[in-house]
């Protein structure tokens, strides 16, 4: 069993091939403050809190390459996760995700609503987009 959380799950952290949980404690840290920035901009008074989707977390190198990551993808090293929040768009989750300090990777899908963020350990932010068919490609703005 590995590292949870009061809003992630060991199901929701786990590689869905092989079931093991190595994420990272900076990237729990970094889901959990992503997940108040989400509840801060967007919940409404006395509504319950909003949920962040987990679709892909913790990755074993099998998982990996048949879901066309990247050969040393953070998801490998427990340092990544691909995110959605129902309703939002992968843009609007790009900017609250770009104010978290310990989140250093984002990439925006917006054919498919989602973002990739990781917690590498360069200084400075990568960002790229994803293609129609989940390629990376180099930045653009919508």
């Amino acid at each position: 069993m590995g590292l949870t959380s009061e809003h992630f799950k060991e199901h929701e952290l786990a590689c869905h091939h092989c079931g093991v949980n190595a994420v990272t404690q900076t990237l729990l840290d970094a889901l959990e403050a992503f997940r108040a920035a989400v509840n801060a901009a967007w919940r409404e008074p006395d509504a319950p809190e909003i949920g962040v989707i987990l679709d892909s977390a913790y990755r074993c190198p099998v998982w990996n390459r048949l879901k066309g990551g990247a050969l040393r993808s953070q998801h490998m090293q427990g340092k990544a996760a691909d995110v959605k929040v129902e309703g939002k768009t992968a843009r609007s989750l790009y900017a609250l995700a770009s104010g978290i300090p310990s989140i250093k990777g984002l990439g925006v899908n917006d054919h498919e609503q989602f973002l990739h963020l990781d917690v590498r350990a360069e200084t400075q932010l990568a960002k790229w987009c994803y293609s129609e068919v989940g390629a990376e490609v180099a930045w653009y703005d919508a």
